[in-house]
This record gives C-alpha cells, structure tokens and sequence, in this order.
C-alpha cells in the first residue's frame, strides 16, 4: 500500500481533472483498453453503449463539477470523453471495481474502507470549497475515500448495481461534492438524501465532534443504516479515514502512507 502513488490536483473542475488524468494517463489508458473500448477501421472509439451516453448526459444535469473533471481527465490521458464515460458507467454494474468495497468503522470511530489494494492517493485543491485528500482509481473524478480540511470523512461501499430507470449517474459520486462542501455528517446526510444519483451504494460520514452515520443508496431509494464498530485486516490493504486527526492513511503489508488534510500538516 506504501507504494500507492501521490498526486496534487488544484484549481478549477477541469484543471482537477487534467492533473490526474496527466498523472496517471498510462493506468487510465489501460484501464480503457481492458474495458475494449477501442478504435475501430474507421478510426472511431467503439462501442458506444446507451448507458455510458445515459451517464453522461445525467453527470453532466447533476454534477457538472465533475463532468468538467471527466473532461479534463480525458485530455490529460489522450482519450475521448466517451471513453471516461463508459468506464464511470460502469460503476454501476457488477463488473464495476467499487462493487467489491467495503466499509466500516473501527473502535474510534474511524472509518476504514477494504478492498483497497490498488488505486491512487490525491492532494486536492479546489479552486471553491474545501481541500481534501482522497483516495480512488486513476480514472475516477470522485473520491471513493477522504478527509476534508474542515474535518469531515468519508468513504464509498458497495458501489454497484445498475440503475434500471432514473437517474445515470453513480451514486458514489456525492461523496466528492460532500467533501468540497459540508462540514458535518448531518450536512453531508442532507445532501444524499436529496440529490439525484443512479445505482446503489453505501455512504460512510464521520466527523471532527464525533458524528457518524451510513446512508444507503438504492435508485431513488434513501435511508440510513446501523453505525456500528467493525474490524480490519491491514494486510488485505485498507483506507483508513480519520476525521478527528484530518489524515488519510493507506495501510498494508507492505508499510503505509499518510496523508493530512490540514494546511500545516
């Protein structure tokens, strides 16, 4: 897990995106190319698939944050934007790599995300809203794990499922607009259970006083779920989110690394 790569975004939705997909175009790009989506005789990327144009029409209605981030990630990695598409669509379905998350909170609360074992490390500075920092996949906009600098944590489990009807957007995707706005799980919680999102997924929220809740996703379905304590394998390689602290740490058998959400840290 030490060996995870640390990348700085900054700026502007589309400047966020472009560092990461500038960072990490190689991984990006093969990502893509084990999903085939390719080039065809013509020269066109295939296949198109009607969900992957369905999320993106809805990431760009209800997220448009992070519709600029796909466009950016697309640049940086020398890739069509349906490329993106196609694979944040994918999310949703069983084949999708955050169906196999999963999450929980240790005895001091902190949440601690397994399944881990790939993925990226990211310093994020928003040009708007808080600084964080983050884990998730190379050619993901949002955070599947993270710390804000006001002191608010959280993390993605059991991402998966397909939307059948509504919205195509993923649902893991409000956990990036919590982090850049919210200070507090009660705030964060608020925000889910209005938004639209597409899928299902569980929310894990914890905070700087205290505070811990878990909101599940289920289509337009929302409600929270039982907080309780759970226990961790760091050898299996796992995210640990700590909101009291503002750190993230990245633990496995193979050493760790920390990163701070605080400016002096």
């Amino acid at each position: 897990m030490s060996g995870l790569p640390v990348i700085a975004c900054e700026g502007a939705p589309r400047d966020l995106g472009l560092d990461q997909g500038t960072a990490c175009a190689e991984a990006i790009r093969a990502r893509v190319a084990r999903a085939g989506v390719r080039r065809d005789g013509l020269g066109r990327w295939r296949p198109v698939e009607p969900r992957a144009l369905a999320t993106a029409r809805d990431v760009r209605r209800h997220f448009p944050h992070l519709d600029e981030r796909v466009i950016g990630l697309a640049r940086g990695a020398r890739l069509p934007e349906r490329a993106l598409h196609h694979l944040l669509a994918r999310e949703l379905g069983p084949e999708g790599e955050g169906a196999s998350l999963r999450a929980g909170f240790d005895a001091a609360g902190r949440i601690v995300v397994q399944g881990c074992e790939a993925g990226i490390l990211r310093r994020v500075v928003p040009d708007t809203g808080f600084g964080s920092v983050e884990w998730t996949r190379p050619w993901l906009p949002g955070a599947l794990a993270g710390v804000n600098g006001a002191g608010l944590a959280g993390a993605v489990a059991q991402a998966g499922g397909e939307a059948q009807e509504g919205c195509a957007a993923p649902a893991f995707l409000l956990l990036q607009n919590c982090l850049q706005q919210f200070e507090t799980v009660e705030n964060a919680l608020e925000w889910c259970e209005r938004r639209p999102a597409g899928g299902n997924a569980r929310l894990f929220f914890a905070d700087s006083t205290g505070g811990r809740a878990v909101v599940v996703l289920e289509g337009s379905k929302r409600f929270r779920a039982e907080v309780a304590p759970s226990g961790y394998d760091a050898s299996t390689g796992c995210i640990v989110a700590d909101a009291a602290a503002g750190l993230l740490r990245a633990l496995g058998a193979d050493g760790e690394e920390t990163l701070s959400s605080r400016a002096d840290g």
